[in-house]
């Protein structure tokens, strides 16, 4: 049952936004090809539930080559006027193949990164009566998608090896659902999961003690769960950042409010989300520091520079949570693996 639903559908529009312009992967080439084993199936009806074991229903299921697992789940891409995603449309499929080469990218040279398409809720879900998103059977839908996906995943692929999961938008919304719905009472799972990148939407107490799970509070402690969501120190917020949020600081990993300059950030990368083009990296491009009150990641960006943050109000930088901290994002993988591993 999807118990997550304090996000308004009237702002939905916001959340995802398709992800189409800029933000941002490894090098000038795409890190991550698309799923060569995957055939689409004749007379596929793109109303059935997605068959897991069907290499078509997978944007990313890779060869193991390392020892830990990356269960990543991308935000929203789709406008579909159905309000859902057609996981069958070719360029739709596209779109997600993007978005996951600027930020699955991330996992990528730490662990082998499975992602499943699901049935995503579109910009164009219709509101239901209570005003919720997480209401609308179109969300729902999706994220039983994705436990449907994860149920496959640990049965079938993931051989019993430690694991991350990790989303972002939408795709933390329903890892949000999957955690409160599976882990909190299996202890052999939360003791294989390295650690939760939930990132983009708010993680409240009331989700983490459903989900028997902690906020992470340094950058090396593992089962735990990594969240923020960025803005500038100016920015009123936008729809993902709630009451109750908690974050972490990327660049010092710490969870009060130290600041952290600019020359802790070891490189921001920018992509175009749709194609997965590399466009540019900086070096110490930006500064960051929590704000306690609201529970912001905040941050100061180079004077001069113009980032189309979309309809969001201003200093809203949700299509850069993953960009504007690449690099530090990409080491702290490692180190959390590596601090696993050591246990």
């Amino acid at each position: 049952m999807i118990k997550h639903s304090h996000f308004l559908v009237s702002l939905i529009a916001m959340v995802g936004v398709c992800f189409i312009l800029t933000c941002g992967c490894l090098n000038g080439e795409s890190s991550s090809l698309p799923n060569e084993d995957a055939v689409r199936p004749a007379g596929i009806d793109p109303d059935l539930n997605p068959d897991y074991n069907d290499p078509y229903n997978w944007l990313s299921l890779p060869s193991v080559q390392k020892d830990v697992d990356v269960f990543y789940v991308y935000p929203t891409v789709s406008a579909n006027a159905t309000g859902r995603m057609d996981i069958t449309s070719d360029a739709e499929r596209a779109l997600a193949q993007g978005i996951f080469d600027a930020q699955a990218s991330v996992y990528e040279p730490h662990a082998n990164v499975f992602a499943p398409y699901y049935r995503q809720m579109t910009t164009q879900v219709k509101m239901t009566e209570s005003g919720l998103a997480t209401d609308t059977p179109e969300f729902k839908q999706g994220a039983a998608d994705v436990q449907d996906a994860f149920e496959y995943y640990i049965t079938n692929l993931n051989d019993g090896r430690p694991f991350i999961i990790a989303g972002h938008s939408q795709g933390t919304m329903a890892l949000i659902e999957l955690i409160k719905n599976r882990f909190g009472d299996d202890e052999e799972l939360r003791s294989r999961m390295v650690a939760a990148y939930l990132i983009g939407y708010t993680v409240t107490d009331a989700d983490l003690a459903a989900a028997n799970l902690t906020a992470a509070e340094r950058a090396d402690d593992t089962g735990v769960v990594v969240t923020y969501n960025t803005q500038s120190p100016t920015s009123l917020g936008g729809p993902m950042l709630m009451a109750g949020a908690h974050c972490i600081n990327p660049l010092n990993w710490k969870t009060d409010d130290t600041y952290a300059p600019a020359s802790e950030n070891l490189g921001a990368r920018f992509y175009n989300d749709s194609t997965g083009e590399f466009l540019r990296e900086v070096d110490t491009y930006c500064d960051a520091r929590i704000n306690l009150t609201s529970g912001a990641l905040t941050t100061t960006i180079p004077e001069g520079e113009e980032l189309d943050i979309g309809p969001y109000s201003e200093g809203v930088y949700h299509r850069y949570d993953y960009a504007f901290w690449y690099r530090n994002l990409e080491q702290n993988v490692g180190d959390r693996i590596r601090a696993y591993s050591e246990q």
